[in-house]
């Protein structure tokens, strides 16, 4: 199995046989066009359909079967509009197993990693594949849209994250892997708050899952700030909820052995939450795991003022090259400048532009090389519209159910809620 890091990812994609080409060209300069984030809603939606235009021309050019594919369904790349998106859009468990594999370009670079589901709905695994220079775009673009929400550029060098997964997960999820690339990228010592133990006759990964004491220590006891601190919410229900059922003795020796509760973020200190609340029955809502949360979590700004824990929380599919994230009490989920993220009927698939309506959410990235990423994963969402950069913030709904066509899956994160209970 591939791994790479941040210096081969990148090194490997500036070798990619289609730099040159003047749509990959265009997509490597616009990730890291350093105004994109300040551009207007209409600035953004122009170039988005510039560059679907340009995407699906790529394809045409370099897949048999898109070709075939806009011909039967009557798509001139050239001329293409939101509408013809939505003939794209393909079902998340079509992904499952090699479901992926008829979508790839003939001819696309080797040398990426393959990124999987959890798996733990009895079916095969979505999977993925990501080419280096896909995999270098994911990250450049995720570690941007993650600065945007958090509020500024994290400091290189400098600051301590807790992962409430197992580094093993960093060959599976591309969550992880997006995670420790980004900090890697950035210079920032990350910690996994879990560890694989041997495999019994039977077992998967995820039930072989156990806390790692020794580096959950090491993150509370550090004074390194900022701490970054990335859990499923369930992570963070459980541990507060711990402290808040502790005796006065208890609470006292966990501070003398841990300088826990409260946990210390310091300056410029964030929660960061992924995988939603699937599959753990006794989660509260967000906004109340949250408050009771800031009860034992502590953070300061950048200028030393106490402040309430800042939340952020990440909706992210293996399907999706770049994520959505929120910053809670301060935005919802927004996603990269560059992503078309829309709303249709789950019955009729008409497209819904009206605020507060709720629909089937589709995803298209339109700067991913490897194959057409328009996708939707069987959420029902709704959006509000913003002042900000994208004109619009996303609200999560609900899952969509087994009566209106979806066989419900758990996401990672809630997988790893559950293994959390104990």
């Amino acid at each position: 199995m591939v791994i790479l890091g941040i210096k081969e990812i990148k090194e490997k994609a500036s070798q990619s046989k289609h730099r040159g080409n003047p749509f990959v060209e265009k997509v490597w300069d616009i990730i890291h066009d350093p105004n994109l984030f300040t551009m207007s809603p209409d600035e953004l939606a122009k170039l988005r359909k510039e560059l679907m235009r340009e995407s699906l021309a790529f394809f045409r050019d370099n897949s048999e079967y898109y070709s075939s594919l806009f011909e039967r369904l009557d798509i001139v790349p050239e001329e293409a509009e939101r509408k013809d998106l939505v003939k794209l859009v393909v079902p998340a468990d079509m992904l499952r197993g090699g479901g992926q594999e008829r979508f790839v370009i003939d001819n696309v670079d080797e040398g990426g990693e393959h990124f999987q589901s959890s798996g733990t709905t009895g079916k095969a695994p979505v999977k993925i594949y990501r080419s280096p220079l896909d995999l270098a775009i994911m990250v450049k673009a995720n570690a941007d849209l993650f600065e945007y929400v958090y509020g500024h550029e994290l400091e290189e060098n400098k600051g301590l994250a807790l992962f409430m997964a197992a580094p093993e997960l960093r060959n599976v999820l591309s969550f992880v892997a997006f995670v420790e690339l980004a900090l890697e990228s950035k210079g920032i010592e990350l910690l996994y708050g879990m560890s694989m133990r041997e495999a019994e006759e039977g077992e998967t990964f995820w039930q072989r899952l156990q806390p790692d004491k020794k580096n959950i220590l090491r993150f509370l006891k550090s004074k390194d700030e900022p701490k970054l601190f990335f859990t499923a919410p369930a992570g963070v229900y459980l541990m507060s909820k711990r402290f808040n059922e502790m005796s006065n003795l208890k609470r006292e020796v966990s501070k003398i052995i841990t300088r826990a509760p409260p946990v210390n973020l310091g300056k410029g200190g964030v929660i960061v939450t992924g995988g939603g609340s699937k599959g753990f029955v006794d989660l509260p809502p967000y906004a109340e795991m949250a408050e009771g949360a800031r009860n034992y979590f502590k953070a300061l700004s950048r200028s030393g003022d106490g402040v309430e824990a800042p939340f952020m929380d990440v909706l992210g599919m293996t399907e999706t090259l770049t994520a959505l994230i929120d910053h809670h009490d301060l935005m919802g989920k927004i996603p990269h400048p560059l992503s078309e993220v829309f709303l249709v009927d789950p019955k009729t698939f008409e497209l819904i532009d009206e605020p507060g309506k709720e629909g089937l959410i589709c995803i298209y990235n339109p700067f991913v090389t490897t194959w057409v990423e328009a996708f939707f994963p069987g959420d029902i969402m709704l959006f509000h519209n913003s002042d900000r950069y994208y004109g619009k913030e996303f609200e999560f709904g609900r899952r969509l159910t087994v009566k209106e066509g979806w066989d419900l899956q758990r996401a990672c994160g809630g997988t790893l809620e559950e293994l959390m209970e104990e």
